[in-house]
């Protein structure tokens, strides 16, 4: 059976994960892409063992797992490195992504891709859905759930494909957009309703 691929993504503290979770209510089948990233790098797998042979020992805790933290260093003191961890590791997230769309079976599934726009990954899915709020309710949520300082949000949001570009997936893809402004009721509403015409496609 081929599955109709839908991307559900948006810039950081939109609301993705809570629309997911609406979707995950009304039991649509949800694949967490970030989950898949945590998968392919466990102790003793081929993905953690790459990247090892990489960047060294530095990059492991104590109990042989991976410190993301010292893994980020790496990122930030050579942006050459991104490229590597990508190429090590992406093939790998996306493979186990179709496994696991295999898996399920199922006629729709949504694949939460927090990074779709950045990663110019577009081109595997057959529709998007995107999480959208302004630039202020983005930075007001993410200092409240990140609890840092406003210049670290205003980095981590700028760090990402800005607000345009995520709106931008229409051109590429059939996109819905859930804007996220209000209460979160009101959204909860709006991703029930988008539910309801998925299933229905």
């Amino acid at each position: 059976m081929n599955s109709i691929k839908i991307a559900l993504t948006g810039g950081i503290a939109c609301g993705k994960s809570s629309v997911s979770q609406v979707f995950k209510k009304i039991g649509l089948p949800v694949i967490d892409l970030d989950v898949i990233a945590r998968e392919v790098v466990k102790p003793n797998s081929q993905g953690l063992s790459e990247l090892v042979a990489h960047f060294g020992d530095g990059i492991l805790k104590q109990d042989q797992s991976l410190d993301r933290e010292a893994l980020r260093q790496k990122l930030f003191t050579n942006k050459d490195n991104q490229q590597i961890i990508e190429q090590i590791l992406h093939p790998k997230i996306l493979k186990k992504m179709q496994m696991d769309i295999k898996k399920l079976g199922k006629p729709l599934v949504i694949i939460e891709v927090p990074l779709l726009v950045e990663q110019n990954l577009s081109h595997l899915f057959d529709r998007a859905v995107v999480v959208d709020c302004s630039e202020q309710n983005q930075l007001k949520r993410l200092l409240k759930r990140e609890n840092i300082n406003e210049k670290s949000a205003k980095t981590m949001i700028s760090a990402q494909a800005s607000r345009k570009q995520h709106l931008d997936l229409a051109k590429k893809l059939p996109t819905d957009i859930i804007e996220n402004n209000s209460q979160i009721f009101e959204m909860e509403q709006k991703a029930q309703d988008l539910a309801e015409k998925l299933l229905n496609l």
